[in-house]
């Protein structure tokens, strides 16, 4: 295994992945939640580079890890893009292009935290 230069980031890309893949309308209320997943993956992770490959060696450890990372914010952006900026999250949750979300975060997680 590769040791990264920022494994406390990892983590956070992470939780954020578990977020999006795992929250519901009924439980938006717990922490981290939507904002805090958005802000972590997008921000911090995405825009926060100007290619996420180059989180290679700091949060993530190889190419299929980025190709997996890329996959969440095209649908994850699209629905924010289509919501008012201040739109409740269960709108975001039960926006019709949402699974698509939950299923590119959950791919993704599964990449970046492959069972042994």
């Amino acid at each position: 295994m590769t040791e990264l230069r920022s494994p406390g980031m990892r983590a956070d890309v992470i939780a954020a992945l578990e977020v999006l893949a795992t929250l519901v309308p009924e439980a938006v209320e717990r922490w981290p939640g939507l904002t805090e997943a958005v802000h972590r993956l997008v921000d911090d992770t995405v825009r926060g580079r100007r290619d996420v490959a180059e989180s290679v060696g700091w949060t993530l450890r190889d190419e299929h890890e980025v190709a997996a990372i890329r996959a969440v914010p095209v649908p994850l952006l699209g629905v924010l893009d289509q919501l008012d900026p201040v739109a409740p999250d269960p709108a975001h949750l039960r926006h019709p292009r949402w699974p698509h979300v939950r299923t590119a975060a959950e791919n993704a997680r599964e990449v970046l935290t492959p069972s042994t």
